[in-house]
């Protein structure tokens, strides 16, 4: 068993422009995605999740890269589960105000 892939760029199915994806933040970016869930080795559900986690990167692209990664280990330490495949959907800038900038992460599978 192994993670899908969770596909970021329009060329391979992401829905947010790639200027939005280039975009390069200044602070670092607490990322949040709400009711992940994913399968086990049985491919049966896991339990949905939902996950935070600020993130320092040159860019919102690999920003985005650093937090699937990092959702998948979650997944696979804490669930023994497995990320299906994903495309983004949009992205929601939230606490324009706020110390951490929040970025909303939507994916469709």
């Amino acid at each position: 068993m192994h993670h899908a892939p969770w596909h970021f760029e329009p060329t391979n199915g992401g829905h947010v422009a790639i200027d939005i994806l280039q975009l390069r933040p200044v602070d670092p970016i607490a990322y949040r995605m709400n009711d992940v869930w994913g399968y086990d080795r049985d491919e049966l559900p896991i339990e949905p999740f939902d996950i935070e986690i600020r993130i320092t990167a040159p860019t919102v692209l690999e920003g985005l890269e650093i937090f699937a990664k990092a959702v998948q280990d979650y997944m696979q330490e804490h669930f023994d589960g497995y990320a299906r495949e994903q495309f983004l959907e949009r992205l929601e800038w939230r606490d324009d105000y706020a110390e951490i900038k929040v970025c909303q992460v939507l994916m469709e599978g």
